[in-house]
């Protein structure tokens, strides 16, 4: 047990490297262009201001698209935040950064960056996303009232470049628990999100120098970029919300990594268009996703991948139809005979049904093998429920 714990521990490590790869090195690569380049001509700071402004709007229209709300509300403040400096610049000049209105910027902007970071990632057309949205904007309102205040509070006049000191150590300490959310609960989206919240820090800390603001806000929208186009990629392949791969990365496997020899087992739970009706969408995936914790803490052997809307499959590597049956009954049966309680603490029993069927030298490949299973288990519903069948 030492031992497994202790692999699972090393692969959720290199899992976590792999997520941050592609966000620290856009990061590493905006250091390495500041440091390298400072200061920049004027042409070439001119570019990157038009390109964080295009870059920013492709990235919009993708996260629009991918339908994410996270990062989608995290480059919209950025952008703003960026308007904002540019606009006090004009109005103050190079004195920009001792006015009320950036001091106020630098404590507003973290604390809405760490709101938005521990919100649960949900659909950008919820009506809890209507709401926050309501709020930013209220917030804004009231921003564009209050900011002379800043000039009432006390405060120590000692700056890290543009950034008063005791900012900096306000962002410092809003990041930390970022970092620290990554090592319990790493997901590309988030591991993303802390490291384009380090650029946005840097490009508030270099903003009176027009390459350090270019350089790190574009860093900012790249890094989104780059991380929207990472989760689009891996979504194709996995479904991360129940922890299973997809019918792509299934066929994939099936053609690279299976053995010659292996056993499926599709699933679907009876009844599920009436349950589907009873307790909504949201809920049938949080029970789904039950399901599948509940098939890998039963400690078999197998591979789970979604087929489609309503029914997974469970892949034995080297296994026949026989053997494969007594794991499907066994696991159809467990499933029976526990309640799955929700957050709600309502509880609910469901069953399954399960159809086996074993890769003969006929099957040219996987996709044959799982559309004969699949109108098997669709042929055996006009008739039984709560069954496995083999075929």
């Amino acid at each position: 047990m030492n031992l497994l714990k202790k692999a699972e521990n090393l692969k959720y490590i290199f899992s976590t490297i792999k997520s941050s790869f592609l966000p620290a090195m856009l990061l590493f690569g905006g250091l390495l262009l500041f440091y390298a380049q400072n200061p920049y001509e004027f042409g070439l700071a001119s570019i990157l201001h038009y390109c964080f402004f295009g870059v920013a709007a492709i990235t919009s229209l993708l996260l629009c698209f991918s339908n994410r709300s996270k990062p989608l509300f995290s480059l919209l403040l950025g952008m703003v935040c960026y308007c904002i400096i540019n606009v006090l610049k004009l109005k103050y000049g190079e004195t920009f950064s001792e006015s009320a209105e950036f001091r106020c910027l630098c404590f507003v902007l973290p604390l809405n960056f760490v709101l938005l970071y521990f919100l649960p990632q949900s659909h950008l057309w919820q009506a809890r996303n209507k709401y926050l949205l309501f709020g930013l904007l209220i917030e804004a309102a009231v921003f564009a009232h209050i900011y002379q205040w800043a000039d009432l509070l006390p405060h120590i006049d000692i700056t890290l470049e543009a950034m008063p000191l005791w900012a900096c150590a306000l962002w410092i300490m809003l990041l930390a628990p970022l970092a620290i959310n990554i090592s319990f609960k790493n997901t590309i989206i988030n591991t993303g999100l802390f490291y384009a919240d380090t650029a946005l820090f840097l490009g508030m800390i270099y903003a009176n120098s027009a390459s350090g603001q270019t350089t790190f806000f574009l860093s900012f929208v790249l890094i989104l970029l780059g991380i929207t186009l990472l989760s689009l990629h891996n979504s194709y392949h996995y479904d991360y919300l129940e922890n299973v791969g997809s019918k792509i990365a299934y066929l994939n496997h099936a053609s690279s990594k299976f053995p010659y020899k292996y056993t499926i087992a599709l699933f679907s739970i009876d009844n599920r268009d009436k349950l589907l009706k009873v307790i909504g969408r949201k809920k049938m995936r949080v029970l789904e996703q039950m399901i599948v914790n509940r098939i890998r803490s039963l400690e078999y052997d197998l591979s789970l991948y979604r087929y489609n809307e309503e029914e997974l499959i469970m892949v034995f590597k080297n296994e026949d139809a026989k053997h494969v049956k007594v794991f499907a009954d066994d696991i159809r049966r467990n499933i029976a005979a526990v309640e799955f309680v929700f957050a709600s603490m309502k509880s609910i029993k469901i069953t399954i049904s399960v159809c086996v069927s074993e890769k003969t030298r006929k099957d040219l490949d996987a996709n044959e093998v799982t559309e004969r299973t699949h109108n098997a288990l669709q042929k055996n519903y006009r008739f039984n429920c709560n069954i496995t069948t083999t075929i």
